[in-house]
């Protein structure tokens, strides 16, 4: 191999580290777990890397006697998530260092993992959003009217939240957007249909825009010491909460121009079965709307009703004081023990079930506040006790992972065997 050749090589291997990288991070693996798979496969083709990434940056140096090669590149704030393609990458990064893939047929391999089509056609994605929004209404105490209206607010919030996953101008104003359309949705149904719980079915077909998958990934990061990852995915987070709040704040004012809000109506709840049995069919749909393939749904129900049973445990022994921390605990810990197992991810349990206990903690009452519906003085400590309800939700994935580390070393530099193979 002449000298040109390898300068070449090695600037062909520079750009896929940093593609690779940013697929990775692109698919929500954690800082720590891009930036090891990234070096191990650096290791394999006798190159020497450093890697950095951050909630919307990814950066690649290259060590070389001849020269060093530094990249980077700026990424979408809050990408789509997608288990088939983050199953098909991790594959594609373990099997660099094992030298069972060169150079050529790794660049080939990631763009076929990149141009794959979305395994559900759009509209089956739109619907899986309204059943998931019904099952969430029955978890928090609706009856068949608030699941009927909760799937189409899921429906609207879906076009919304999937079908504007390109446009990055949208990226924050969508959640406002349809958090205020949604609102209007709901509120609306009150004229057609007999009496119902409009706030309940609001809260259900919203739900699946409350950025858990962000808020996990950040608490996982900064329990891994990558605090310069962790704090910016969690104040993120926490934007897109507000954001959420100033969407139905504003429906509610806007509303109350023209029309007084409904008046409070307490629905009948559905059958203990029932409700369980809905959430379980919840977590069917979830893994349309993640994409997930057809090994990971049985997995994602798990993570689902795991998170629904320990959040009706914990309440009934600890009360709504403390109890969001135990059952981001528990949660937490079966997620990180399914992550254990080779291509296996711990967000594939703990996600779905970061979605059951948002509802299942924080209620109905902060949107009660949010759209003027509260009592005088109660408004600001509902408020308060969503973010109180939050923080808990974090320290219970971070204390998860004291008890069960995750399988990525939390070192800077890992060992990768020397008999890798080549570029």
């Amino acid at each position: 191999m002449t000298a040109a050749d390898r300068v070449l090589d090695e600037a062909a291997a520079s750009a896929f580290l940093l593609d690779l990288a940013k697929a990775l991070h692109l698919a929500y693996q954690p800082s720590l777990l891009v930036e090891d798979r990234v070096r191990r496969a650096a290791k394999a083709w006798g190159l020497d890397v450093e890697v950095f990434t951050l909630q919307s940056l990814a950066m690649t140096e290259v060590l070389s006697p001849s020269r060093s090669r530094v990249a980077f590149a700026r990424l979408p704030f809050n990408p789509h998530w997608n288990l088939g393609r983050a199953a098909a990458l991790l594959r594609l990064a373990d099997a660099i260092p094992e030298g069972r893939v060169r150079l050529p047929e790794s660049r080939a391999e990631l763009e076929r993992i990149l141009t794959t089509r979305a395994p559900y056609p759009e509209w089956l994605v739109f619907l899986a959003y309204g059943v998931y929004g019904a099952a969430v209404a029955a978890r928090v105490g609706g009856g068949w009217l608030e699941l009927l209206v909760a799937f189409f607010v899921g429906v609207v919030a879906g076009a919304i939240h999937f079908g504007t996953m390109h446009s990055q101008r949208l990226d924050l104003l969508k959640s406002f957007l349809a958090a205020f359309l949604g609102t209007w949705v709901a509120l609306g149904f009150t004229f057609l249909l007999p009496p119902f719980n409009a706030v309940r079915a609001l809260f259900g077909g919203a739900t699946l825009l409350v950025p858990a998958m962000v808020v996990t990934l950040g608490s996982l990061e900064l329990a891994m010491e990558a605090v310069e990852a962790g704090l910016p995915r969690l104040a993120y987070g926490l934007l897109r909460f507000l954001m959420l709040g100033v969407g139905f704040a504003a429906a509610g004012t806007l509303w109350g121009f023209f029309w007084a809000l409904p008046p409070h109506f307490e629905p009948h709840a559905l059958p203990p079965l029932l409700t369980f049995l809905l959430v379980a069919v919840g977590g069917v749909a979830l893994s349309v709307c993640m994409s997930g393939r057809p090994r990971d749904v049985a997995w994602i129900v798990v993570g689902v009703l795991t998170a629904y049973g320990a959040q009706a445990l914990t309440k009934v022994l600890l009360g709504d004081p403390g109890s969001p921390l135990v059952a981001a605990f528990v949660l937490g810990v079966v997620g990180l023990l399914y992550g254990r197992g080779k291509q296996r991810m711990p967000m594939t349990v703990i996600l779905p079930g970061m979605l059951q206990l948002a509802p299942g903690f924080i209620g109905t009452e902060a949107i009660l506040a949010l759209l003027g519906a509260g009592r005088a003085g109660v408004e600001d400590a509902r408020l308060f006790n969503v973010l109180l309800v939050a923080l808990q939700l974090v320290l219970g994935v971070v204390f998860a992972t004291v008890v069960v580390p995750p399988r990525i070393s939390v070192e800077r530099a890992p060992a990768v065997p020397p008999s890798a193979g080549g570029a």
